[in-house]
């Protein structure tokens, strides 16, 4: 467990993704918010050093437990050690959100949030690098894409032991995470970078990292 992630909120991806002017009174206003949001985040994170029991046609086998997915299965071709990953900005920022009555100042924080997350999953990533020696780590998140489902959330915490008691983040039925602002996944060595984005077409994605490739989405036997 890992509780002394330290991310820098970007603030010029957030202000990216609220198409704001810097030098806006808004974008100000927003700033405030930035603030606020860096006093109450509480990023935490759970992993395992896992290496692969056996390759699948479409699935793999780590520490007995059975993943489903195609995509993770041919990313993992070359890999022997895993790391399985949940991790959490905490529910004070949600809270935040949710005790203010306007809906604008909802959305803002709601876009803080989400930048604050990915920023701590980097800075998990770096973590991981340094403690374990690794040139370059790439990541797939359970539920970003239909290969890799919501559903394989209950495997994956299985390889974690009681998440909820490390970093208080816990399943619902639906399969969803609470805190909500909380994400689950693998990293893995590569050398080069995969972001699932390369194979979701969703349209008008303020998380996009990546354009969507066609060429990579057949290649992965997600299209035809």
């Amino acid at each position: 467990m890992i509780d002394d992630l330290k991310p820098q909120i970007n603030t010029a991806e957030i202000r990216k993704r609220l198409h704001l002017d810097k030098d806006s009174d808004e974008w100000q206003s927003v700033e405030e918010m930035i603030d606020q949001a860096a006093g109450v985040i509480r990023p935490k994170a759970v992993y395992k050093l896992c290496y692969i029991d056996r390759k699948e046609d479409n699935a793999v086998l780590i520490k007995g437990v059975r993943l489903q997915s195609r995509v993770l299965r041919k990313n993992l071709e070359p890999v022997e050690r895993v790391f399985p990953f949940v991790i959490t900005i905490g529910p004070e920022l949600e809270e935040m959100a949710r005790s203010c009555d306007d809906y604008l100042e909802q959305y803002y924080f709601d876009t803080i949030a989400n930048v604050a997350l990915q920023d701590t999953i980097q800075c998990l990533r770096t973590a991981l690098q340094n403690q374990y020696k690794l040139e370059k780590l790439s990541y797939m998140s359970v539920g970003s894409l239909e290969d890799w489902p919501l559903s394989e959330q209950r495997p994956l915490f299985s390889l974690l032991g009681d998440v909820e008691a490390a970093i208080g983040v816990r399943l619902a039925p639906s399969m969803l995470m609470h805190p909500a602002k909380s994400e689950s996944g693998i990293f893995f060595p590569a050398e080069t970078t995969f972001f699932n984005c390369q194979l979701c077409p969703r349209d008008n994605c303020e998380s996009r990292k990546a354009a969507f490739d066609p060429e990579m989405a057949r290649e992965y036997g997600l299209t035809g």
